[in-house]
């Protein structure tokens, strides 16, 4: 018998960046727990191996290609994920990126841009979408939910090279 400290069956859960590292280990746990599990993320192989990963857990999976930081992605993104799981519970999001310049001093405007529009307008839109869904759900009876979105140590402890991430992730 597998210990579960928590039963989500029934619930869906979607992780922004689900396909690899934290988000990765975070959508398991919540497939462990029963959840069905959406993944948002923009590499089609991580996306692949994300979703051979879940499937595993016996639960209901659902992977999307969705740049969080493209407003309309996320809009659309969470349409397909209403419609395709019937629900939405849980938004983790989780998605983040550092930037290429190897020095704070060197990052261009451009990757500066890059950075914030996946680190804060990206969390922005796609816990907006969630609280929509959620909102909707509630007048019909059926509240409730959770939006988490995830920083790093980074959003309290400045590194090295590294001061661009810490802004957007404080943030």
């Amino acid at each position: 018998m597998t210990y579960k400290p928590f039963d989500l069956t029934g619930k869906v859960a979607l992780v922004t960046g689900g396909n690899g590292g934290i988000g990765l280990g975070m959508a398991e746990a919540l497939a462990q727990a029963g959840a069905g599990i959406v993944v948002w993320g923009t590499n089609d192989g991580k996306n692949k191996a994300a979703e051979e990963r879940l499937r595993a857990h016996g639960v209901k999976v659902f992977i999307q290609k969705v740049d969080v930081a493209d407003e309309g992605q996320v809009v659309e993104g969470m349409k397909k994920a209403v419609a395709q799981m019937g629900r939405i519970d849980t938004v983790i999001a989780n998605a983040g990126i550092g930037s290429p310049a190897r020095s704070f001093l060197d990052i261009t405007a451009e990757q500066y841009r890059k950075v914030l529009s996946v680190n804060e307008d990206g969390v922005f839109f796609t816990l907006r979408e969630g609280a929509r869904h959620m909102r909707e759900r509630a007048t019909k009876g059926d509240a409730g939910g959770s939006l988490v979105g995830v920083a790093s140590l980074a959003a309290i402890e400045g590194a090295a090279r590294n001061q661009h991430y810490a802004a957007t992730k404080g943030a």
